[in-house]
């Protein structure tokens, strides 16, 4: 596993997600949405300090389509931001050869 990868694919995806976010009212709904990040066979508490690493948060493996990681791109925004933000980084992710869906939540 590279984790250097990881974590500057992170922090890139983060970079572009916050870029899109800025571009866009934050009207509509509150919402709960972030990227689900699948890394399977790895330790819980490599890919943590990694996520950490890139400036972003996630407290623990969870569980929902198989186990992953759920991460929110630090955009600033709670509604249409939050949403652009989370399907930017999603695909910026992919992109770069990471297992990431969108998880999409209303508050």
């Amino acid at each position: 596993m590279d984790w250097q990868k990881l974590i500057n694919d992170l922090i890139e995806s983060n970079k572009a997600a916050k870029d899109a976010a800025a571009a866009v009212s934050d009207g509509g709904s509150a919402n709960l949405d972030s990227v689900f990040l699948r890394i399977p066979r790895q330790q819980e508490i490599k890919v943590l300090k990694a996520i950490q690493e890139a400036g972003l948060y996630c407290r623990c493996k969870r569980q929902w389509i198989g186990q992953g990681y759920m991460i929110t791109p630090t955009c600033g925004g709670m509604a249409d931001k939050r949403y652009k933000a989370v399907i930017v980084m999603v695909d910026e992710l992919k992109a770069r050869g990471w297992d990431a869906i969108a998880y999409r939540q209303v508050d």
